[in-house]
């Protein structure tokens, strides 16, 4: 276990590092090829110019530390048992970069961007990726046939969750390290050496960002980052290297990711709402940007942006102690105590502050 920590902890400085100088360069680039944000009056918040593209350096710093990780006999053992898993994370992964950098380059729609999301998350649900049956109260629901295509929503649904919620600066980027580290906790636990890898790489690789992502934003992550995250989280939920049947649980894992995809379901809920339109024009708008989401409401209410990310990344870390505590059985009852509270502080700020219908636009 020594030298597992020994290499998880270079691990981790090895994506940080990368990522960090990595970042400086993708900058440059973005700004050269004009793949930037504007400042407007719809869903973004941010006052100046904005280079994109960001994502790629987070990709890079979790993928070429693990790279040259694999010329070591032993840190190359630490995943060599789920090469088959890795295998699909990184095809499913080409798929998502591919479709994040054309997004952020030259824009897309959202069908074509579903259709990609789909397409990648069917690849890892082939791999085994997947829930077998549902667990609520003891009961086991086996899903048979529906399996895969539960598992697709779900990977789909996370992947949209980490995009919706990057509309500030520095959000997603500690959202999703806090999600990451109690994902690592998670699979210490649970002996888990496939996710301790890919958790380790992912949080070193966000943190490296995190200086050039920070208020005020020198460069956002992107829809290539936001989506390639939500990818690996959204398989590290679910992935279980030892080929056991895997359960949806409300629990561990998926209690971790509780406020990126209640939030959404939240806002898409109220986007679809409106009964004098058609369904398709309801569908369609179910996937417009606007200042629905929770960091929109909490600026709006405190003026700050500063108190609005404090504000979300408590309430993630109570979702994300809360996941930890309920992957064992004796903390159990502790850890959904504490996922309720995390949910009523949610729904509180959510609904007591919200004043009045942002206008929807397209993306």
């Amino acid at each position: 276990m020594f030298d597992t920590s020994i290499a998880l902890a270079v691990l981790f400085v090895l994506s940080a590092v990368t990522s960090y100088v990595v970042t400086k360069l993708v900058k440059h680039a973005a700004e050269r090829i004009g793949a930037v944000d504007h400042p407007d009056d719809t869903r973004r918040i941010h006052l100046e110019t904005t280079p994109r593209l960001g994502g790629l350096a987070i990709i890079f710093g979790f993928g070429f530390p693990l790279l040259l990780l694999v010329g070591n006999h032993h840190a190359a053992s630490l995943v060599s048992k789920n090469i088959g898993y890795l295998c699909a994370v990184l095809a499913a992964g080409a798929l998502i970069v591919g479709l994040g950098v054309y997004d952020d380059v030259l824009g897309t729609d959202a069908p074509r961007k579903f259709t990609i999301q789909t397409a990648a998350a069917v690849i890892l649900v082939a791999f085994g990726f997947r829930f077998d049956f549902i667990s609520i109260a003891g009961m086991r629901l086996n899903l048979g046939i529906l399996a895969g295509v539960v598992s697709v929503i779900w990977i789909v649904g996370v992947i949209n969750a980490m995009n919706f919620i990057d509309g500030m600066d520095s959000l997603c980027t500690v959202v999703a390290i806090t999600i990451a580290v109690s994902f690592f906790a998670i699979a210490f636990a649970r002996g888990d050496i496939f996710s301790l890898v890919l958790m380790t790489a992912l949080a070193g690789s966000l943190l490296g960002f995190y200086p050039w992502n920070k208020p005020p934003a020198k460069i956002f992550m992107g829809d290539t980052g936001s989506m390639f995250i939500g990818l690996l989280l959204a398989a590290d939920s679910i992935v279980r290297p030892t080929k056991s049947p895997t359960a949806l649980i409300v629990g561990g894992p998926m209690l971790a990711l509780a406020l990126p995809v209640i939030d959404t379901l939240i806002v898409m809920g109220q986007r679809f709402s409106d009964p004098h339109e058609s369904v398709l024009a309801r569908v369609t708008r179910m996937f417009n940007a606007d200042k629905r989401h929770i960091h929109h409401i909490l600026v709006e209410k405190y003026g700050s942006a500063g108190k609005a990310i404090a504000s979300i990344w408590v309430m993630t870390l109570i979702f994300a102690v809360a996941a930890v505590l309920t992957s064992t059985d004796t903390m159990k009852p502790a850890g959904y105590g504490l996922g309720a509270l995390g949910l009523a502080l949610l729904i509180f700020l959510r609904y007591w502050f919200r004043r009045g219908h942002p206008r929807a636009v397209e993306t």
